[in-house]
């Protein structure tokens, strides 16, 4: 006879046993949502440090990497881009652009009634009118050299391109461009007085303004370079500061060896990690050993995107292909780098690297980028796609998972109720035998 001793342990108990096969189906069922999230999870992390490893490859505009020295590196500075092109180029250094500044010798103090106005002209056009008077802020009816700087510096037709500062108790006026289009007119018809009128139309120059004058070659005989910066940006992949006037030098740029052998390794090392974790999460199980495989181990989309991958992989790009530039694969899809042929090919087409691998359009690295944007698309892609449907199911699981909780809480305080009152019915029918027990024994005695 079932004996009730905790109605509430007992009815836990049963209500278990009640939903054991739903709770059973609904567990097998997150468990196999959650390892498809982290499965798409590690698949998106390992697609996209993949995709960076190519931006990065082809992100200076060539695999060929070069190195840059100067053979003076007084008269210029120089910095570089993969795009530069192997190559010596001499020049020399007439002159440097300068940007124009004037210092104007002023009294301590300028008498702000009817100061007048001073015109400031650049040689692009720019003009600037300072109203004298106005620059009396602290209306003590002087204006200071100080209070006129800074009326300069706060007028907005400046636009940055001229700056006010005392300096040795003078006024100096410094244009902030370099240039032959930086000088500096000072127009004074407008100044009252005939004292300040003087000392702004004796201004002292202490820079010219002036453009840059570099020659190609020898002075004289190269070819001649006037413009208005220091800074020559006219040679693909370079950029180069002249910091010195009258002086000669050149600049070489020669094939950096060991800087693309790293980067085409780079790549290999990239490639081989992708393809590695591919076939860990494609791996096929061993139902035998009790072996489910790699979570995508079925999964028809994710062998496609492997086999687009592949196949990028073979194409040839104008005769050229992977092997040709000593890049190897061996029988598992690995890649393996074949130094030799690699500077052999280097040494043979300097352009093929780029040629074969391309850019985020052409080439290699467009196919990959091709095959990959149908997963990595933010918009259309399949990583976004099948993150929906995961995170749809898992809200379905949650409302299965909730109404098995109502359930289970329904059945158990139905069982409770019914253990509950057995054990009164229990405790009652014990009272009354221990009645008539006792009765019994009292009539014999």
């Amino acid at each position: 006879m079932l004996t009730v001793t905790d109605p509430k342990l007992m009815a836990s108990q049963f209500a278990d046993d009640y939903i054991a096969g739903a709770n059973e189906l609904l567990k097998k069922q997150i468990d196999r949502t959650s390892t498809q999230s982290k499965a798409l999870t590690s698949l998106g992390n390992t697609l996209d440090a993949f995709h960076k490893a190519m931006a990065d490859l082809v992100a200076g505009g060539s695999m060929a990497q070069t190195t840059v020295t100067l053979s003076d590196p007084g008269f210029a500075s120089v910095t570089s881009t993969s795009g530069a092109k192997p190559g010596t180029y001499k020049f020399h250094v007439s002159q440097l652009a300068t940007a124009n500044q004037q210092a104007i010798d002023l009294p301590d103090s300028i008498d702000a009634t009817g100061a007048g106005k001073l015109k400031l002209t650049l040689g692009d056009g720019t003009e600037v009118v300072i109203d004298i008077e106005a620059a009396d802020k602290d209306g003590s009816g002087q204006v200071s050299p100080e209070e006129l700087a800074r009326a300069i510096n706060a007028n907005p037709d400046t636009d940055g391109k001229v700056r006010a500062e005392i300096v040795g108790g003078k006024l100096v006026l410094s244009a902030t461009e370099v240039g032959a289009a930086s000088q500096i007119k000072l127009d004074t018809s407008g100044i009252a007085n005939s004292e300040l009128r003087d000392r702004f139309d004796n201004a002292t120059e202490i820079s010219k303004a002036q453009d840059a004058i570099i020659w190609l070659g020898d002075e004289g005989v190269g070819v001649k370079i006037e413009q208005a910066s220091n800074t020559l940006d006219s040679i693909e992949g370079l950029s180069i500061v002249f910091t010195k006037a009258g002086a000669s030098g050149t600049v070489t740029v020669g094939s950096d060896k060991d800087a693309t052998v790293k980067g085409v390794q780079a790549f290999v090392d990239a490639y081989n990690t992708l393809m590695k974790a591919l076939a860990d999460l494609t791996r096929a199980g061993d139902a035998n050993n009790g072996d489910a495989g790699g979570p995508f181990s079925a999964d028809a989309g994710v062998r496609a995107l492997m086999g687009k991958i592949n196949s990028a992989l073979r194409k040839s790009v104008a005769g050229i292909n992977l092997y040709s530039l000593g890049i190897d694969t061996d029988r598992k899809g690995m890649l393996s780098i074949n130094e030799k042929a690699l500077e052999k090919a280097m040494k043979d087409q300097p352009e093929a690297l780029d040629m074969l691998f391309g850019n985020k359009s052409t080439g290699l690295i467009g196919n990959l980028e091709s095959a990959l944007d149908g997963w990595l698309n933010s918009s259309k892609g399949q990583l976004k796609s099948r993150k929906e449907s995961i995170q749809k199911a898992e809200k379905t699981l949650d409302s299965k998972s909730n109404e098995l909780q109502r359930r289970y809480d329904g059945v158990r305080k139905r069982y409770e109720d019914q253990f509950t009152r057995l054990q009164v019915m229990q405790m009652q029918m014990e009272s009354t035998l221990n009645q008539i027990k006792n009765l019994f024994s009292t009539s014999k005695d």
